[in-house]
C-alpha cells in the first residue's frame, strides 16, 4: 500500500471513530425532566431509569405551599425536554415560568389531569372554604395512574427507548399494585371506630377514601395561615370526643408544629407523622412514604 492510499486509510478511519463515538455520545445524551416536587421525581426516576435526567424544581422537604421558584429554577426549566406537573391547582406556578423561561414546545404532562377531583369542606371564623384537594398520589392507585402518564410522555418523546421505558414502568407498576394490597391489608388491623385521621391541613382526601378512613377535622385549608381561637377549640373538642385522641402532622409544615404539640397537651394526645408533599433524606421514595403512612396509621389508630 503506498504512503497516499495509507494516508487516505488512516484518516478516513479516525473520521469514522470520531462520527461513531459523536453518535454515541448523542444516543447517551440524557433526557433531561424537570418536575415541580420530589414525589414526582421519583415517579419520573422509576421509568427513565439512566435514559433520563430528572430534577425537582422544589427541594426535598420544603413545603410547596411556600416555596417560591428563583432564577436557579428557570434555568432548570430553560434547560428541560419534558416538564411534569401535578396540576389541580397545586403547582399553577410552572405555567407562568414555562412561559417565561421553557424552549418553544418542549411538553408539560400534568400527572392528575383526567382524575375524579374529591371536594373538601372547612369552616373558619371568617368564611366557609370549598374546594378541590389535589393530592391524588396519596391513594396508590391514583399514583399507578400517575405512573402510566409520565410513561406515555417518555415514549412519545424518545420511542427508540420506548421498550426500555415500558419494561421499567411494567415493574414499576406491579410494585405498586402490590404495595396498594399490602397497604389495603395492614390497615385491616385499625377498628371502624378508629379510622379517623385529624390534621394539621386537610392532604388524606385521596388517602382517606381508598383506604377507608374518614378525615374528620383539621386546622386550616392553607398550611401558610395560622389558625383561629376557634378552629382551636373547636378541634379541641372534636379529639376529646375521640376513643383514642391522635392529631397529626407533615413533616414539611414547620408552623405547624407549636399548635399540634399544644393541642397535644391539651387533650393528653399523641401526636404523629404523616407525609404527603414531600419526600426526605430518610424517606427517599414513595413506595417508603406509603409504607411508612401505613406503619405510622397502625401505629396511632390500632
Amino acid at each position: 500500500m503506498n504512503k497516499r492510499l495509507s494516508g487516505f486509510v488512516l484518516i478516513s478511519g479516525l473520521v469514522l471513530f470520531y462520527l461513531v463515538g459523536a453518535v454515541a455520545c448523542v444516543q447517551a445524551t440524557e433526557l433531561k425532566v424537570v418536575t415541580t416536587f420530589s414525589i414526582l421525581e421519583d415517579f419520573v426516576r422509576q421509568v427513565g431509569g439512566e435514559r433520563v435526567e430528572v430534577r425537582s424544581l422544589i427541594p426535598v422537604g420544603a413545603d410547596p405551599h411556600s416555596w417560591e421558584p428563583t432564577p436557579k429554577e428557570a434555568r432548570l426549566v430553560a434547560q428541560a425536554d419534558l416538564l411534569v406537573a401535578n396540576g389541580g391547582g397545586f403547582d399553577q406556578w410552572l405555567v407562568d415560568l414555562q412561559k417565561s423561561a421553557a424552549r418553544p414546545g418542549v411538553p408539560m404532562v400534568y400527572a392528575s389531569q383526567g382524575l375524579l377531583v374529591l371536594e373538601h369542606d372547612h369552616d373558619n371564623d371568617h368564611e366557609h372554604h370549598h374546594g378541590g384537594d389535589p393530592h391524588f398520589w396519596l391513594s396508590v392507585p391514583n399514583a399507578i395512574y400517575y405512573v402510566e402518564r409520565i410513561t406515555d410522555a417518555l415514549v412519545a418523546l424518545v420511542p427508540e427507548d420506548g421498550p426500555y421505558f415500558l419494561a421499567r414502568s411494567q415493574a414499576y407498576l406491579a410494585e405498586l399494585a402490590q404495595l396498594d394490597k399490602d397497604i389495603l391489608s395492614q390497615l385491616q388491623q385499625i377498628p371502624p371506630e378508629n379510622r379517623v385521621i385529624v390534621t394539621y391541613h386537610n392532604a388524606f382526601s385521596y388517602l382517606a377514601e381508598r383506604y377507608g378512613f374518614s378525615v374528620m377535622e383539621f386546622l386550616v385549608e392553607n398550611p401558610e395561615a395560622e389558625p383561629s381561637p376557634r378552629d382551636l377549640g373547636r378541634l379541641v373538642q372534636v379529639l376529646k370526643q375521640q376513643p383514642n385522641p391522635v392529631i397529626f402532622t407533615e413533616p414539611q409544615l414547620n408552623i405547624s408544629n407549636r399548635y399540634v404539640q399544644t393541642l397535644a397537651a391539651e387533650i393528653q394526645g399523641k401526636v404523629y407523622v404523616l407525609y404527603s408533599d414531600s419526600l426526605s433524606s430518610t424517606i427517599t421514595t414513595y413506595v417508603e412514604m406509603m409504607e411508612h403512612n401505613a406503619q405510622t396509621l397502625v401505629e396511632a389508630l390500632r
